[in-house]
C-alpha cells in the first residue's frame, strides 16, 4: 500500500473513532514511521527530534493504539505490522449494517462540524454542531468543539458557557479552558482555582482520556492563578507536579520561571527560561509570549543559549 493511501485511511479511522483528524505533524510522524525513519532523522518543521519522540510521538501512538490496536499497544516499531493487520481485518466482508441510532447521527454531525471548522467554514460548522446537540444534548465533545470555535472568534462569554456545559458532562479538558479564561479574561483567580478543583476531582475519580496531560494542564493553570495571588511557594509545588506528568509543556516552564524569580532562586530561573525556549511553540496559545520573555530575561541574566 502506498504511504499516502495508508495515511488517508488511518486519518479516516481516527476521525470516525475520535471525532477529529490527524494534524499535519502527526501525519508526518506516521508517514516517516511507515518508511522506517528514526526519530533522530525526522525533519519536521518547527519541532526538534527530541520533542517529536518525547511529546508528540508518545500521544500519537496512544491514539493509534486506541484506533487500531484492539487492546494491544502500537509502537513505532510495530506500527506498520499493526496497520497492515487492521487493513486486512477491515477489508473483510462486513455484517449487515445496523440501523443508525441517534447517537450515530449526533456523532456524524459533530465530525462534520470539526472538519468544517478546520476548513475555516465556521457558519456551516456551527450549524452542524447545533444539529449534533439537537439530536443528542448530552454530547460533551460537541459542546467543547463548539466552545473552541467561539473562543477563537473572540466570543468569550458564549465560549465560557459552552465549556461549562462540556465540563458538566464530564469533559475534563474543558476545566482547563475555563480556568485559563478566568485568569486571562476576567482576572478572577478565585473562580479559576474553583474550576481547577472540579477538574482535578474529575480526573482523579473518573477514567478520563489523556488524564496525565489534562491533569498537568490543570496543575499548570492552578499554579498560574496562585502566582497571580502571590502564593509562589504553593505554585512551585504544583508546577513541579505538572512537570512530572508532562515534562515538555513550554507554558509550565514559563510560569515556573516567573515563580522562581519571585522566590529569588536565580539559578532555577535561568534553567526554567531555557526550558521555555526548548519546548514552547509559537503556535500554542499563551506560549508565544513566553518565548519572547525567555529571550529577553536570559539576555538580561546573561544565561542565553
Amino acid at each position: 500500500m502506498e504511504v499516502e493511501e495508508m495515511l488517508n485511511l488511518l486519518d479516516a479511522w481516527v476521525l470516525e473513532k475520535k471525532g477529529r483528524s490527524l494534524d499535519w505533524a502527526e501525519k508526518e510522524i506516521i508517514r516517516l514511521s511507515w518508511l522506517e525513519v528514526d526519530y533522530a532523522d525526522m525533519n519536521i518543521y518547527g519541532y526538534k527530534p527530541s520533542y517529536i519522540e518525547r511529546r508528540l510521538a508518545q500521544g500519537l501512538w496512544a491514539l493509534v493504539s486506541e484506533v487500531i490496536g484492539e487492546g494491544t499497544k502500537v509502537t513505532k516499531k510495530r506500527f506498520r505490522l499493526a496497520m497492515e493487520e487492521a487493513i486486512k481485518k477491515r477489508s473483510r466482508p462486513e455484517a449487515p449494517a445496523r440501523e443508525m441510532t441517534f447517537f450515530d447521527a449526533a456523532r456524524d454531525a459533530n465530525n462534520r462540524g470539526v472538519n468544517l471548522k478546520q476548513a475555516g467554514e465556521f457558519v456551516a460548522a456551527r450549524k452542524e454542531f447545533e444539529l449534533a446537540l439537537k439530536i443528542n444534548p448530552d454530547n460533551a465533545a460537541t459542546y467543547y468543539n463548539q466552545a473552541l470555535m467561539y473562543e477563537e472568534a473572540g466570543i468569550v462569554d458564549h465560549a465560557m458557557q459552552l465549556y461549562q456545559d462540556a465540563a458538566f458532562r464530564g469533559f475534563a479538558a474543558a476545566y482547563c479552558n475555563l480556568a485559563r479564561l478566568y485568569i486571562i479574561e476576567y482576572k478572577d483567580f478565585h473562580k479559576s482555582v474553583e474550576k481547577i478543583g472540579h477538574g482535578l476531582k474529575l480526573v482523579e475519580t473518573e477514567k478520563v482520556e489523556d488524564d496525565k496531560i489534562v491533569k498537568a494542564g490543570l496543575l499548570t493553570y492552578l499554579a498560574w492563578a496562585w502566582k497571580e495571588q502571590g502564593r509562589y511557594e504553593e505554585a512551585l509545588v504544583k508546577l513541579q507536579e505538572a512537570v512530572k506528568l508532562d515534562s515538555v509543556r513550554g507554558l509550565t516552564y514559563g510560569i515556573m520561571a516567573q515563580v522562581q524569580e519571585n522566590l529569588g532562586n536565580d539559578a532555577e530561573v535561568v534553567k526554567a527560561w531555557k526550558k521555555v525556549l526548548e519546548y514552547a511553540k509559537s503556535d500554542e496559545r499563551d506560549e508565544d509570549v513566553y518565548i519572547g520573555k525567555a529571550r529577553q530575561r536570559l539576555k538580561q541574566l546573561g544565561g542565553s543559549n
